[in-house]
């Protein structure tokens, strides 16, 4: 296991090279379930955190609805603000930490996906902190859906690898478990179609606290929010401690409670 990650990690290790991330090409019909479990009707308004170089703000804003992305990485925000220029699409964008976001009560939804950076802070009580902010951005009765890797399932499968053949490039991943503080180690190569392949260098290690579907309800709960579905990531069938990713759907309550 990695002896030193920077704790900071999430600030410095993105780029646009994501773009030829298989899982990228999945965009689209992930929309296409999130419409279906949200029962979006198209007039709601839409946060989008930790939302990369916006592929799914992007693609939701495409269907027609107003959405904000935010991204703590000024590389992302600018091929998203670009792309919905271009497209003139109703999405705005804004580069910031998500801790700095300061929404009351104002979107009907809110989404974390592809981790949406929960887990991803310092320690348990900065990470806290992006619930806090999902809370305070919803209307009552609004819903958040998150997709994240499962506590669960790290603590009965980690250490593994995986890997995932995407129409541009090969995807490998390498993850190990830090049973005392509840964190994922994660190593990923890419290997693109038709170069030569050489012995890989994995991008720099990360440490993310991941969440049992018990602490999430918990969590939730204290902000006045309610578990509402836990599925093994995007189709139908409910999560299980087999289920490597999750999708988690939660509302908050009638009068914020």
């Amino acid at each position: 296991m990695p002896t030193a990650i920077d704790p900071h990690w999430y600030r410095k290790i993105w780029n646009l090279d994501i773009l030829n991330m298989s899982w990228v090409e999945e965009t689209p019909a992930q929309v296409d379930f999130l419409t279906r479990l949200l029962g979006l009707r198209g007039g709601e308004r839409v946060l989008d955190l930790a939302c990369g170089f916006g592929r799914h703000s992007i693609e939701l804003a495409r269907r027609g609805y107003a959405v904000t992305g935010v991204d703590i990485t000024p590389a992302y925000i600018e091929y998203a603000r670009a792309t919905a220029e271009k497209e003139n699409l109703s999405a705005a964008f804004v580069c910031a930490d998500l801790r700095e976001i300061a929404c009351t009560a104002e979107f009907d939804v809110v989404l974390n996906l592809a981790d949406g950076a929960i887990g991803y802070l310092e320690n348990d009580a900065e990470n806290l902190k992006i619930f806090d902010r999902i809370a305070a951005a919803l209307k009552p009765g609004g819903k958040h859906v998150m997709e994240v890797c499962s506590g669960d399932y790290a603590r009965k499968h980690f250490p593994r690898r995986h890997w995932e053949a995407g129409g541009q490039a090969l995807s490998l991943a390498e993850f190990e478990w830090d049973a005392p503080a509840a964190r994922m180690i994660y190593t990923g190569y890419t290997f693109p179609y038709g170069q030569p392949l050489v012995k890989p260098e994995g991008a720099g290690a990360t440490s993310t606290r991941l969440y049992t579907l018990a602490e999430l309800g918990s969590i939730f709960a204290d902000r006045g929010m309610k578990v509402r579905a836990a599925l093994d990531g995007y189709c139908d069938s409910p999560a299980s401690d087999d289920s490597f990713e999750i999708l988690v759907l939660s509302a908050r309550g009638a009068g914020g409670k």
